[in-house]
Formats: C-alpha cells, sequence, structure tokens
C-alpha cells in the first residue's frame, strides 16, 4: 500500500493567497515516497470546477458555508461525512494541517483516533488579520484562543521562517518549533531570459526603456502596507521621477485602494492588475520591473520576493521584517526602516548606483526552489515516522 500524507487548509481558489500556493506546490513537489492528497474547503461548485481546471486539480472539497460580507467561507469538516469516508479510504499515515482553523482541529482528532501523527505549519499573523477583518479585540481574543489550543495539540509545528517562529513564541506557544522554509516554482532565467521577458512586456503595455518600474505581486489589503509604496511612489512623483507601480493581485481592499491611490494623487502612477494566475505573465511583471517594492511587515516569509529574485529583480524590504531574513542588503536586494523619505532617498541612491547591475544578478542566489523545500519536508515527515 502506498504512503499518503493528506494536506489541510481551510482556504482555496479563487481566494488565492500564500498558503493555499504551499500545499498546492508541496503536492506538486512530493516524491515516490509518498501519495498526496489535498483537503480544503468548497467554493460552490462553479468555483471548485474552476479551480479544477485553472488552478489545483485532485482536489477534495469539504463542506462548508459562507461568511456574511466576507469572501472567504468557513470550512466545516466536522458536518462532512464524505470526508470521513474520504480519509478511511486513503489511509493516510501522516495528515499535514497548513491552516489553525477547522482542518486543523479535524485532523487532530481523526489523528487522535487512527494513532496518526499531525504536523502543523504556520504560515500567517492571524492576530493582525482577526483584527483587519472584525476590528474587535474580543473577537480576536476568542479566535486567537481557538486557533492556540489546535496548535498546542498538534504533534509537529513548524515555522516557515525564523520570524514566524519569534512570532508563534509571541502568541504564547512554548514547544518546539521547527523552521521550514518554502520555496518557489519559478526557475531562474539567465539574464537574457529576464531581458527577453522585458523587452516584450515593455512593447506589450507601451512602456518606455527609461521609465522606471516597481512592482507588487500578492493580495491586496491593508497589512500588506501597500499605503506606504503608494506614499513613496508620491514622493518620487513630486521629485520630477515618471514611474509606473504595477500591483498584481486582489483582495477584500482591491476598491478601497484603488480610491487611496488616487487620493494620494498616484492614481496614474498606480497600475492595478487583478489577479494573474498565468506564471509566465505575471515573470513580464517581474522581469520588467526595476525593483520589487515589499513594504509588508504582515508576512511570515515574503515568496514573492523569491519569484521576483528568479526573474533578476531585486526587492526593497522593510528592516527586520521576515523578508528582510532572504535579503543581503546592497548585495541581493535592499533593506531599510519603514520611512518614506529615506526609502525615496534610497531608490534614487540605488538607480544611481554603478553596482546596481551587479545585484540584479546576484539577487537570484536567494532563490529556494519548491522541490527543495520539499525534500527538507520529506526528510522531515520519514524520521516523525520513524519515531512516532
Amino acid at each position: 500500500m502506498d504512503k499518503t500524507i493528506i494536506l489541510g487548509n481551510d482556504g482555496w481558489y479563487p481566494q488565492v493567497d500564500g498558503g493555499t500556493n504551499v500545499v498546492k506546490y508541496y503536492r506538486e513537489n512530493l516524491r515516490s515516497e509518498f501519495e498526496c492528497e489535498i483537503v480544503v474547503p468548497s467554493y460552490g461548485k462553479k468555483f471548485d470546477e474552476e479551480g479544477e481546471e485553472r488552478y489545483c486539480g485532485g482536489v477534495f472539497h469539504n463542506f462548508s458555508l459562507g461568511v456574511p460580507f466576507l469572501s472567504f467561507r468557513n470550512s466545516m469538516p466536522g458536518h462532512d461525512k464524505k470526508l470521513k469516508q474520504f480519509l478511511d479510504e486513503k489511509h493516510p499515515v501522516l495528515l499535514h494541517a497548513h491552516s489553525p482553523f477547522a482542518i486543523c482541529g479535524y485532523f487532530i482528532k481523526y489523528a487522535k483516533k487512527h494513532n496518526i501523527p499531525v504536523v502543523y505549519t504556520f504560515h500567517t499573523r492571524f492576530k493582525d488579520e482577526f483584527m483587519r477583518v472584525t476590528h474587535s479585540r474580543l473577537i480576536t481574543a476568542v479566535m486567537m484562543g481557538v486557533i492556540m489550543r489546535n496548535i498546542r495539540r498538534a504533534d509537529y509545528v513548524w515555522a516557515v521562517s525564523e520570524k514566524a517562529a519569534e512570532t508563534l513564541r509571541e502568541y504564547g506557544f512554548n514547544g518546539e518549533i521547527k523552521v521550514m522554509p518554502n520555496g518557489t516554482d519559478m526557475r531562474v532565467l539567465t539574464t537574457r531570459q529576464a531581458a527577453e521577458y522585458s523587452a516584450r512586456f515593455s512593447k506589450e503595455h507601451d512602456i518606455s526603456p527609461n521609465e522606471r518600474i516597481f512592482v507588487y505581486a500578492g493580495r491586496v489589503v491593508s497589512v500588506k502596507n501597500l499605503k506606504f509604496s503608494f506614499e513613496v511612489i508620491a514622493e518620487l512623483k513630486r521629485r520630477g521621477h515618471r514611474c509606473k507601480f504595477f500591483v498584481v493581485g486582489g483582495g477584500d481592499e482591491l476598491e478601497e485602494h484603488k480610491k487611496l491611490a488616487e487620493k494620494l494623487g498616484v492614481g496614474d502612477e498606480v497600475i492595478f492588475t487583478g489577479f494573474v494566475g498565468d506564471r509566465e505573465i505575471l515573470r513580464g511583471y517581474y522581469c520588467r520591473a526595476d525593483l520589487m517594492l515589499f513594504p509588508s511587515v504582515f508576512d511570515t516569509f515574503g515568496l514573492v520576493v523569491q519569484e521576483a529574485a528568479s526573474c533578476h529583480t531585486p526587492a526593497f524590504v522593510p528592516e527586520n521584517s521576515c523578508a528582510a531574513e532572504l535579503v543581503k542588503d546592497g548585495k541581493t536586494g535592499y533593506c531599510a526602516p519603514l520611512d518614506v523619505s529615506l526609502w525615496a532617498d534610497r531608490i534614487e541612491g540605488i538607480f544611481a548606483d554603478e553596482n546596481f547591475a551587479l545585484v540584479r544578478e546576484n539577487c537570484a542566489s536567494m532563490v529556494f526552489t519548491w522541490r527543495e523545500a520539499v525534500d527538507m519536508a520529506v526528510a522531515e515527515y520519514i524520521e516523525i515516522l520513524k519515531n512516532y
């Protein structure tokens, strides 16, 4: 019988984020040691079928309920008899939850009955996200109590970066945490290939060679600190620089951010693309950009920083952020405290620096592939099963 690992998450297409991508790429890169299945909430027949075709096929969609006024679904695995039948048929040797909500609690309950281990990976600063969505300290405290109870009951806890592990300890977790970094599915381009993508993108979007281009990729929500980037673009505009800032992604607050860009006087400079699922199209944005602006202190890893680096585009990130763990300032990217004038000054200096081309070349050295990341996970899975 094949050894099967079940990956679970409480989000899925069309609400694609870092956590959903991690689950997708884990399965794509697990080698012959294990079979791999995915359990995620249903977003309704239309989206489930669309996701199978456009995002990731062969997924078990468990019962879920819509959340009023919000676009995500509340996973209800405990109310889905077909899920139990599915797990019983697969005879998993290990369950790996990538979300601490309902699926993690269900995995723990199922695992205890069948004497198999549960791994949980910490991806997201949930406390900040709860406050953003609910605006309530009480609801946030209640929700944090629920997820921390689930995390403490998992047999093994992983985090995607040292800063993520530090955050989890700040939340009150006192157990052992193993750092298991994420990877990227984007292979490193040669400089010639990156130049070809860049030239093609410039032609398609009527961009002059001398125009400075910045890019952000990810959810368009306030915790990503996009307002800061808009303010930096506004300051560069005030100083007479011609530039465009491509915001690649969607989210609950897309329209609010469009209004914010207009309010800050950069409605023409900031271009919102919406969600881009085609990786080849995404490469075009990365390759043409001079810099990725990634001012988030919310993210626990900075996956898109690696994606941009695979296209020889360095990132500018906040000091002491999780993304800063990936970047060597002035060598593979840039780090600075979150100050608008300081970032504008630094950007002017970066573009005047004769070593900028070398930084673009060197940033690709930080790229860690999903194959490498999942090979690390497989080694851990084998060790866990040996000792459990």
